[in-house]
């Protein structure tokens, strides 16, 4: 077994509001990694741009097969979805205020949970059959020229059985209360990545995402109900909450200390993607704890909304493939 990085594209000058398409290699897929490199702006006071702004560079990254997306995010919820459901957290180079500055940070777009995996991955095509399509946002805050460069991990001797399929539904609750959104049906699901506008914020406890729970055919299966908070917390048992991009300050404890008193402490903050939430199902990835959906009428995520903030909800399918499309 052997697996393939090249490059797709080594350094495109990105443009707002452009779309950007490559042909994607016909070997079976296992992912696509999307680095920007990026020339920052003369920082005001060296104040260092707000993390969130550089995802917002990317305003959507599909993959397309013959047309139809397995995979469309925007970048924050691909940098998302990275971290909680491959356990990926770009390293980044270079983030520091100064002017002129080259950062870098890349952008993990899987085609399948456990990265390399010769049996879950996206299966042999025909040239020009899969395309990735990035879409730039509106504007680069914070840069003055944004690059970029594209590799693909290939796995050529691979017969996969099976691959992830990631695509947004977004909706927007017309009032608090009970709301359903509806899940794909006839594969399974893996787990969920869930994005709510508003969180718990200093005393306001306000959550778009108050309350979850799976509902098939109107019976509940794993959770028949779940707080934010509870759900929030618990991706602990993946991993540390992610930090390297996100900031803290230090509090005083005291204006003159004695001889080895501490002065400060560090006073942390939400890490970088506090709005997320990580639903998983099929814990061990071998199908296991799957969500089934096949032969089901009605398959829904019933959200308890705390208020009409904006959700998007991103379903990780797992498409049988048999090796071939």
């Amino acid at each position: 077994m052997e697996f393939i990085q090249s490059i797709l594209e080594y350094a495109e000058l990105a443009a707002v509001n452009t779309v950007d398409s490559y042909d994607l290699p016909v070997n079976p897929l296992s992912h696509i990694l999307i680095t920007l490199k990026m020339d920052l702006s003369t920082p005001v006071d060296t104040v260092v741009p707000d993390f969130q702004k550089v995802l917002e560079s990317i305003a959507r990254i599909e993959v397309l097969y013959k047309g139809s997306a397995v995979y469309s995010l925007n970048g924050m919820d691909c940098f998302a979805s990275g971290i909680l459901v491959n356990d990926f957290e770009s390293w980044a180079v270079n983030h520091v205020d100064v002017d002129d500055a080259e950062w870098a940070i890349t952008f993990l777009v899987p085609m399948t949970r456990t990265l390399y995996s010769p049996i879950e991955c996206f299966p042999r095509t025909t040239r020009g059959e899969l395309i990735l399509q990035i879409t730039w946002g509106a504007a680069f805050t914070g840069f003055d020229i944004v690059n970029f460069q594209i590799e693909t991990v290939e796995l050529p001797n691979a017969t996969p059985a099976q691959f992830i399929k990631q695509t947004t539904k977004a909706v927007t609750p017309t009032a608090t209360g009970q709301l359903d959104i509806e899940l794909p049906i006839g594969n399974d699901i893996s787990e969920l990545v869930l994005w709510g506008e508003t969180i718990p914020s200093g005393a306001v406890d306000t959550t778009t995402l108050e309350m979850l729970e799976i509902l098939v055919d109107n019976v509940n299966h794993f959770y028949p109900e779940s707080n934010f908070n509870c759900i929030h917390n618990m991706v602990g048992r993946m991993r540390a909450a992610p930090g390297y991009h996100g900031y803290h300050t230090h509090k005083i404890i005291v204006a003159t200390p004695a001889p080895g008193q501490q002065v400060s402490a560090p006073k942390p903050e939400n890490h970088i993607i506090p709005n997320h939430l990580h639903l998983p199902f099929d814990i061990f990835r071998n199908g296991e704890y799957a969500l089934k959906t096949a032969g089901a009428s009605d398959v829904v995520l019933r959200v308890d909304a705390g208020d009409v903030g904006d959700i998007r909800c991103i379903p990780v399918e797992v498409v049988k493939s048999a090796g071939a499309v």
